[in-house]
């Protein structure tokens, strides 16, 4: 028998549990919702405008065989591909003087180990990559990645050409599917951010973006002074340049599946935990409003499972609150499977009962991370 006369205590408990459940609800239909309005953009008749396309890579002689020919491949009208070598200590070098030699399209920059003394990660490498670009559109990938099709870089750049406002386009990198807990995992987070930053940019409030999949414009790069405001941190180059340079009207988002860019997880939790410390330890250089509204996210998102465990702990409540969390996401699945759905992940919606709870306690450590973590060696 469910109990009608309840205490105090357990209406406090069941409203807090409605409450922080409803406030995250809604994040999830007006923020991650957001994909389920995107269409396919309509097609360009008019003259496409020419790309330089940019790697940077630091020994990835074996990537960047799969890689370059796959560029090579793209069917796009006018493109250059700019090959930085970041003090490569393999093969990359040489391959990179025998790629500009034999294909026109290419051009190679070169970093000595000289010339990265004062600078970390790859913003030095980046930078001398779009100086070296002729053309005014940038589309970055990394070495490890893989575009989706011989498409990729007119869906990219299609938003320059049908959206007059256009300077940043925001593309998605899935991760190839392993038989793993660490792909899974790594998976789930990967899909989770990537609605959060797509659902932000489509409501007027880009925050960030992935650098393996990512276009903006050249003359846009210099009028904020490049990674200026934040050349003393290791990593940043994508997100904390999102932060400087997007606008409400400038961004666009890509989610065609022709323009997704592949890459792979790391193999271990270990490698795994310490590529999200580099990412996330950039969190704390976002501006204030989007550090409050992520962080109002985790938080709520929390206290969500803190009023649902005392609801269960507490016996009065218990049943009542196992009846409207399943009421919940009878609601939630659906919604996020159709969600998934628009990044190919459809089948991974059925983890999020399991991966929600698993989420606090990422959003707990990475948070830490964010607030009070110290930047590790790239």
């Amino acid at each position: 028998m469910l109990p009608l006369d309840l205490s105090p205590i357990a209406i406090a408990l069941l409203a807090g549990l409605v409450i922080f459940v409803i406030i995250q609800l809604v994040y999830h239909l007006v923020v991650f919702g957001k994909l389920l309005s995107v269409t396919k953009r309509p097609d360009y008749d008019g003259k496409w405008q020419p790309v330089s396309i940019i790697v940077c890579a630091q020994s990835e002689f074996d990537n960047l065989q799969l890689l370059v020919p796959a560029l090579l491949n793209q069917q796009y009208s006018d493109f250059e591909i700019v090959l930085v070598d970041d003090a490569s200590w393999d093969k990359t070098t040489s391959y990179f003087e025998t790629l500009q030699i034999e294909e026109p399209r290419i051009k190679s920059v070169f970093i000595t180990d000289d010339m990265k003394k004062n600078t970390k990660g790859k913003k030095l490498a980046l930078t001398l990559g779009i100086k070296a670009a002729k053309h005014e559109l940038l589309l970055f990938t990394d070495a490890d990645c893989l575009p989706n099709s011989e498409h990729w870089v007119t869906e990219m750049v299609k938003p320059y050409h049908t959206e007059p406002n256009t300077q940043i386009v925001l593309g998605y990198s899935p991760f190839a599917k392993r038989n793993s807990l660490v792909n899974l995992f790594a998976q789930m987070e990967n899909i989770l951010t990537a609605c959060s930053y797509f659902g932000y940019a489509m409501n007027h409030n880009p925050y960030m973006g992935v650098g393996r999949n990512l276009s903006y414009k050249k003359s846009l790069f210099f009028s904020v002074k490049g990674f200026a405001n934040h050349h003393h941190i290791a990593s940043g180059d994508d997100d904390l340049f999102i932060q400087d340079a997007a606008t409400a009207q400038n961004t666009a988002v890509c989610i065609d599946p022709k323009a997704f860019v592949n890459t792979y997880s790391k193999k271990s939790f270990g490698e795994w935990y310490n590529q999200k410390v580099r990412h996330n330890y950039v969190g704390k250089y976002y501006k204030r409003k989007h550090r409050t509204q992520l962080g109002l996210f985790a938080i709520t998102h929390a206290l969500q499972w803190l009023f649902l465990i005392a609801c269960i702990i507490y016996e009065p409540t218990r049943y009542w609150s196992l009846i409207f969390w399943a009421l919940i996401w009878l609601v939630k699945v659906p919604l996020m499977y159709k969600i998934f759905k628009k990044l190919k992940r459809s089948n991974y919606a059925f983890w999020l009962p399991i991966f929600d709870f698993i989420y606090v306690f990422y959003n707990l450590v990475f948070g830490a991370v964010a607030t009070f973590g110290k930047q590790k060696k790239w």
